[in-house]
């Protein structure tokens, strides 16, 4: 895919994320209402470790005992947008668009090539009840190789391409502790030969306690995935950090996060190659 496509596609996900932090300031005021258009809220919060949450982020991973990569830079930019919320069936729902772009860069080569660039969008519905939640998505994922990593390393592009489903459950246990519990199943795929299944389980952790007139926040969380297509190894992504809050609205916040993964790569066609590293990234919730 051309350059100029990936600039495209960063400035609307940039143009949409500022539509959603207006249409949120705007809908603060009705948020008593029972149907809401544009909704400032969140009924299944973000999944704190999982490196394929929709949301804006940089990072620099350091690549441990591998042959291929080092250094490396990776940057997510994308959003959850909420669309409509309501009650029904003695739950809130919510529903809206998911988009993201998901790269990573070899930060020794010269020219810092972009090695993948995945493209993913979804339709997520989600729910809420106390300390419950749960999240339902129907989405599709494309991923593509950067022009430089196929010209210097002269490797076959493989047209990786899939839409599929997930489902989540989520449980508070306190103000501190949330575990949740997933599964998802890939509908049609290119190649046609992927397994589809896959699980996930999580556990996060929110200290009650903050500092700094209530502007930061210890959390840490830990993620683990399991694919069918790797024989349901568990891919292990810990963080630990701080998070920087805004007391005025509970939805935007920036977590400075000490990060480690070790497991098959979440990067397009390298979903096949072990990975480990350790990095340092910064995340944004709107």
């Amino acid at each position: 895919m051309k350059k100029h496509n990936y600039f495209s596609i960063l400035t609307i996900l940039i143009l949409l994320a500022a539509c959603s932090v207006s249409a949120a300031e705007s809908a603060k005021d009705n948020n008593n209402d029972k149907n809401i258009i544009l909704p400032d809220e969140t009924l299944f919060n973000p999944l704190m470790a999982d490196p394929r949450w929709p949301h804006f982020s940089v990072a620099y991973q350091s690549y441990i005992n591998d042959d291929e990569l080092n250094n490396v830079g990776a940057t997510s930019f994308g959003e959850t947008f909420p669309l409509y919320s309501g009650n029904a069936f003695g739950w809130r729902w919510i529903t809206g668009i998911q988009a993201a772009v998901f790269a990573f860069f070899n930060l020794d080569a010269d020219s810092m090539d972009l090695v993948n660039a995945d493209y993913w969008v979804g339709i997520p519905l989600a729910c809420r009840k106390e300390n419950f939640s749960g999240l339902f998505r129907i989405f599709h994922q494309s991923s593509h190789l950067g022009d430089e990593y196929l010209l210097y390393n002269k490797i076959d592009r493989v047209n990786l391409s899939y839409e599929g489903i997930d489902v989540k459950f989520s449980y508070d246990i306190d103000k501190a502790f949330r575990v949740y519990a997933g599964t998802g199943y890939i509908i049609h795929k290119e190649p046609s030969g992927i397994d589809p299944l896959s699980a996930q389980f999580g556990m996060e952790y929110r200290s009650p306690g903050t500092f700094l007139s209530n502007r930061v926040r210890p959390i840490a969380a830990v993620d683990l995935k399991t694919w069918e297509e790797n024989d349901w190894d568990a891919d292990i992504s810990a963080r630990l950090g701080l998070q920087l809050e805004n007391v005025e609205s509970k939805n935007r916040k920036v977590q400075l996060m000490l990060e480690y993964f070790s497991g098959h790569s979440p990067h397009g066609q390298f979903y096949n190659r072990t990975i480990e590293y350790a990095g340092l990234g910064i995340h944004f919730y709107f």
